[in-house]
């Protein structure tokens, strides 16, 4: 009996000593992760006493935007700014381009971090009359404001920077600059009054369709060529780099004919203006077109065309002359 006791000792013995072990080396090799809400100081708070960490894109949503605006018919998703999720909503709000503004053009963006005054968003749900009488939103009350909480928050959390999902304040995006379109011709005035002439090479296809390569004659020893740029950022003759290349092949660029454009604006017309010599060009082979410009905020510059586009587009840019 005496050494079936000693046994059942030494075993319990081994297996509180093996517990021990085992908890030491849980605590040793399972880190805790860190707890973000740890980080949350909720005693700092805004004048209408929400806290800070809670002024996000997500509470405007639950309190105001899901309730009074993505609604059937309104702002469900059919039309911008689109208030289905928060994440739609904080897209289609901060920093985005308006599509209405007021008779004298104040406003730009839908919504500006810490600026009220010039966030159409404010405007539109606090003036009755942003352009028409009573077209104050939201329009199912037509005329009948939001509730002073309602816009308070609103107001609140864009002067307060108008956080995204997460709390972080969004920053001003700069996008690559924009190749609008171009315009091919056979001769212009550099002097006032500016105007595009009525002969218009880009307007005259191969086999009349739209993508073909356009047509040059072969007689003339020139042509102009005008592509419009626009950027979020920089003024439109602001621009940098501004080359025209033009190549027998319609991916590679790298020994490719180099022009560049000067800029002119005149009557509202903003356009870089490159004048193409022909006569040193190939005849009677497809002539491949591409823009580079900088905004002077991007390390690479931008081409229109792009090798990754489909083939219709690398025709557009392209002429023949014949």
């Amino acid at each position: 009996m005496k050494i079936r006791k000693s046994v059942l000792f030494l075993f319990a013995t081994m297996a509180v000593v093996l517990l021990l072990v085992l908890h030491a080396c849980k605590k040793t090799n399972d880190t805790v992760p860190h707890n973000p809400y740890d980080d949350i100081h909720r005693d700092d708070t805004t004048s209408y006493g929400i806290p800070l960490d809670s002024l996000t894109i997500t509470y405007v949503h639950k309190k105001v935007l899901s309730t009074r605006c993505a609604l059937p018919g309104c702002h469900e998703g059919h039309f911008e700014p689109d208030f289905r999720t928060p994440q739609s909503s904080f897209s289609t709000l901060v920093y985005a381009p308006i599509i209405k503004n007021n008779t004298a053009g104040t406003f730009k963006y839908r919504v500006i971090p810490y600026d009220t005054t010039h966030s159409v968003f404010h405007e539109r749900v606090t003036n009755c009359c942003f352009v028409t009488q009573n077209d104050r939103m939201p329009q199912d009350n037509i005329g009948v404001p939001l509730p002073d909480s309602s816009l308070n928050l609103i107001a609140s959390w864009i002067m307060h920077g108008s956080r995204d999902m997460f709390g972080n304040v969004p920053k001003l995006p700069n996008k690559e600059p924009t190749i609008n379109y171009y315009v091919a011709f056979d001769t212009i005035s550099l002097l006032p009054p500016f105007a595009f002439p009525t002969l218009r090479y880009d307007t005259v296809r191969m086999d009349n369709l739209y993508y073909n390569p356009f047509i040059v004659p072969i007689s003339k020893s020139n042509f102009y060529f005008a592509v419009n740029v626009t950027d979020d950022s920089t003024a439109d003759g602001a621009m940098q780099v501004n080359k025209l290349k033009i190549s027998t092949q319609a991916d590679n660029f790298s020994a490719a004919y180099q022009y560049t454009g000067t800029y002119l604006s005149y009557g509202g017309l903003s356009v870089w203006l490159v004048t193409v010599p022909t006569s040193t060009l190939p005849a009677n082979d497809t002539l491949y077109m591409r823009y580079y410009v900088n905004d002077g905020n991007h390390a690479n510059n931008t081409e229109f065309p792009r090798t990754e586009m489909v083939y219709p587009y690398k025709t557009f840019w392209s002429f023949i002359r014949q």
